[in-house]
């Protein structure tokens, strides 16, 4: 990835503010758009509270301590990179009581590379009640899609956010792209811990404008199944069964605690169709391909062999490639962003 992928937006402010007991409540993300165009900042708010009704709304109470957490973005090659050097805290630094209520730590990014990122922030804390002392796993996702259009109409077909990123804790994974997500669609998302599917467990299903809530269950995939209605923001949250790791004279037991949220769009607007050149254009970690060493047959995108070696390292076919077939062979990801407008549809290729 190219060294001006992440551009450091802000430096850390610690805060020297009282938080409240964070043992009873949870931590999720929230991204400001759920699309951006290339080049552009996203920015990620880290929010703790979700401590009323049940652990089943919005409210914000507290904010996550900056020094048990780090927030990464992982990028459409796969690549998790450390963005909490980026954080910066919205509150009074003076100390009260009060200071860390609605108030919170940004994070951000940008990046000239269109794709699927996902950004987690991951909290490890031990928390001693009542002579006990227990390891809390905290993984909270959100998403953004970069994109030369910022519609959903263009990044509709991406796949990258399915991604584990999470895999010494528990995580929800998302089987849908969250950056396309409509009304009445179906939403199917994964609990995992430690990479494995969690069967027969609660997730709860929180609507925003409301704090409406939904408990769900796992099937024995460990995936959940569930029909959005109106355009808003979501937050799942699940805390599977507590593990038995523990460290004698440090804690006792670990707990997982695993939050998602993801905006439902009106996805009305369509920007109208134009003729243009059924070839797509082809770029490798950003850079374009040389439109002669791309070419459609069959309605298929191929490479020819130059190019396939040339871009895709590890690649040692010959003859003309299927461009998604080269890019598994050498261990890449790939996605497709179709037709918007008269702007051609695209293939990007990320490799590791």
């Amino acid at each position: 990835m190219s060294k001006k992928l992440f551009a450091i937006c802000s430096t850390l402010l610690l805060s020297a503010a009282i938080a409240l007991p964070v043992y009873a409540h949870d931590g999720w993300t929230e991204t400001n758009a759920p699309i951006v165009a290339v080049g552009e900042s996203s920015y990620v708010d880290l929010l703790l509270g979700n401590h009323s009704n049940n652990h089943a709304s919005y409210r914000i109470e507290g904010r996550w301590s900056a020094d048990t957490t780090k927030v990464y973005v992982t990028t459409p090659a796969g690549k998790k990179v450390d963005i909490s050097s980026t954080l910066y805290y919205t509150g009074e630094t003076a100390a009260s009581e009060t200071s860390g209520i609605n108030n919170g730590y940004i994070a951000s990014f940008n990046s000239s590379t269109p794709g699927a990122y996902i950004i987690t922030a991951e909290g490890d804390s031990i928390f001693k009640h009542d002579n006990q002392a227990t390891r809390t796993l905290r993984s909270a996702k959100s998403f953004v899609a970069v994109s030369d259009i910022p519609t959903a109409q263009r990044t509709a077909k991406l796949e990258g956010f399915s991604k584990p990123t999470s895999t010494d804790r528990a995580e929800l994974v998302p089987l849908v792209n969250p950056s396309a997500i409509t009304p009445k669609q179906t939403v199917s998302v994964q609990l995992l811990v430690k990479g494995k599917p969690q069967p027969d467990t609660e997730v709860t299903l929180i609507k925003r404008n409301n704090s409406t809530s939904e408990i769900l269950k796992t099937n024995e995939k460990g995936i959940i199944h569930f029909v959005v209605q109106e355009a808003d923001q979501y937050l799942l949250r699940a805390k599977p069964s507590s593990a038995t790791d523990k460290v004698e004279g440090q804690y006792t037991s670990t707990s997982y605690e695993a939050t998602m949220t993801f905006t439902v769009q009106n996805g009305k607007y369509k920007i109208p169709a134009a003729q243009v050149n059924p070839k797509p254009l082809v770029y490798v970690n950003g850079k374009q391909v040389d439109e002669k060493d791309v070419v459609l047959k069959n309605g298929s995108t191929l490479l020819t062999e130059s190019a396939a070696k040339t871009y895709l390292q590890g690649y040692d076919g010959k003859d003309e490639v299927s461009i998604r077939k080269a890019a598994e062979k050498a261990g890449a990801y790939l996605e497709f962003f179709p037709v918007v407008g008269g702007l051609r549809s695209a293939v990007h290729v990320y490799t590791k």
